[in-house]
């Protein structure tokens, strides 16, 4: 019988108590005081980083925008491409550093290696206008016949994709580096103030930076790519990773590119549980292409349509971080408490029974644009925020107590790749989904119709998380659950066909 592959360079243990404990995570060891420099170091890089992402996103919006594109284009632009991007290279990343070895470690090289690179293209952004009119000036030949405000709006398009490529590398291994470096049984409380950290760094962009992304975008890409060069580049130069023993060998010891596919996609997709998981994700994805409440790529003008200015929207999404923050250190006690998958659930299952339906009465009212702002307040801070804190426990601490440790980084990448696809169709599809309304009903009041979209895939999202909790409970729940895993894949003849398996007993894999 296989079961979860036991890697013992990442096994956790405590010796000691009080001021003289050792905590030890596979070759590592800590005191409390050097565990305390580590989850700052960590926390500090978390802050860079989404700081980093916190101004790109938003301030893209606002260019394509002033530019003219349409609700198509930006989906496209924003969402659809540098999404397949990512669902295309996060696999392969994510497998490879499972299985990297290296004097400094098997994540941070990937991290630290793209850092240059992120910082050479967020200048180049905080330049794209300027960028986009020397190629008009410039490369007539090759723009002929294009109007000039798409010449830019290519050039910042082709950029961004730049952006994206090299920014796969840290999105597809920073989180795994927690599951390495943290002992396991700290875990939650970590990622709770992870979360935390993070929804304050969003808030503190939101109140003091967004609203002044208009006028001065060039200084703050600028000011992030600084940040990020130095606060990142100290992170990695400060945490450590252990030693790890060598990988295990690819399917009948084979060492092609195909075997690599093999064991990675057979690997993750033998057990109806991950099944159930991968659906949910991907409907999710396509969902999520019409969520509102943050600084999703249709939620801002979303805002916008009600009649809220910049500084009402900073300071909703800015206050939104600070009240989901305090919230989330709540929802990883639960979490460590009742376990991350049964909050999961009733976060999942509160944000599509309450909050997105309260959302639907903007087509039937339009009150002035300060009647809006407080009523949005309203259904932000009083309905969203704790579906928000409740969701946020999906990953990755539900998915550190689903998946197996050992293959971390392959199944991840796998949710991924599932949200990622999702996330392609419904940015691409929620945007030909407003322009289609926006000739029905108007430009503005086509983003009041997003939370239909967003009920029409959540409802079968919510059913196969329900499925997949059952299947946990099945699997042995709170007690007994350990993830199955493929332990050993024989074939005859690559790439076809997969001939013997040999499995976890409690669940029989997918043909």
């Amino acid at each position: 019988m296989a079961t979860e592959a036991n890697d013992d360079s990442i096994k956790s243990s405590i010796e000691g108590t009080g001021a003289n404990a050792i905590y030890r995570v596979g070759t590592l060891s800590y005191t409390r005081v050097g565990l305390g420099f580590l989850f700052l170091w960590l926390l500090w890089g978390d802050f860079c980083y989404t700081v980093m992402q916190s101004v790109t996103g938003p301030i893209m919006q606002l260019k394509f925008q002033a530019l003219d594109a349409s609700n198509t284009e930006i989906a496209l632009l924003l969402t659809s491409i540098p999404t397949a991007l990512y669902s295309f290279l996060n696999p392969i990343i994510s497998f490879r550093s499972d299985r990297f070895r290296s004097r400094f470690g098997r994540r941070i090289p990937f991290i630290a290696g793209s850092l240059p690179f992120l910082v050479l293209f967020l200048f180049a952004l905080a330049y794209g206008e300027q960028i986009g009119y020397w190629v008009r000036d410039h490369l007539g030949p090759l723009t002929m016949g294009i109007p000039p405000n798409q010449v830019v709006i290519l050039t910042l398009g082709l950029l961004l994709l730049l952006f994206t490529f090299f920014n796969t590398f840290v999105a597809s291994t920073f989180w795994y580096l927690f599951n390495d470096v943290v002992p396991e049984f700290l875990l939650a409380r970590f990622m709770s103030v992870f979360r935390a950290i993070g929804q304050l760094s969003t808030a503190l962009y939101s109140y003091y930076i967004f609203p002044q992304s208009s006028a001065h975008s060039t200084e703050i890409f600028i000011s992030a790519a600084m940040l990020y060069l130095l606060g990142f580049g100290l992170m990695c130069w400060k945490v450590r990773e252990g030693e790890y023993p060598p990988p295990a060998p690819l399917i009948d010891g084979q060492t092609s590119t195909m075997a690599a596919v093999v064991t990675y996609a057979r690997g993750t997709h033998a057990f109806p549980i991950y099944w159930y998981l991968w659906i949910c994700t991907f409907i999710g994805g396509i969902a999520g292409g019409a969520a509102i409440v943050g600084a999703t790529t249709f939620g801002l003008y979303f805002y916008l349509a009600l009649g809220l200015n910049l500084q009402q929207i900073g300071d909703i999404n800015a206050l939104l971080g600070v009240v989901v923050g305090v919230m989330t250190l709540g929802a990883g006690w639960l979490a460590d408490r009742y376990h991350p998958i049964r909050v999961v659930v009733i976060g999942s299952f509160l944000s599509l029974v309450i909050v997105t339906p309260m959302n639907l009465i903007w087509l039937f009212w339009q009150p002035s644009p300060t009647m809006a702002f407080w009523v949005t307040m309203v259904i932000t801070f009083g309905l969203a925020a704790p579906s928000m804190a409740l969701g946020g426990m999906w990953d990755p601490p539900m998915l550190m107590r689903i998946f197996p440790r050992s293959q971390f980084g392959q199944f991840c990448s796998t949710n991924a790749v599932w949200r990622s696809i999702g996330g392609i169709i419904g940015g691409f599809m929620t945007g030909i989904y407003l322009d289609y309304m926006k000739g029905l009903v108007g430009k503005e009041k086509a983003y009041f119709y997003l939370p239909i979209w967003a009920l029409l895939f959540g409802i079968p999202s919510f059913l196969l998380l329900y499925r997949f909790y059952l299947s946990w409970k099945k699997l042995g729940g709170d007690e007994a659950y350990i993830p199955p895993v493929l332990e050993t894949i024989q074939l005859t003849n690559l790439p076809y066909p997969v001939e013997k398996v040999i499995i976890d007993s409690k669940e029989a894999p997918r043909n």
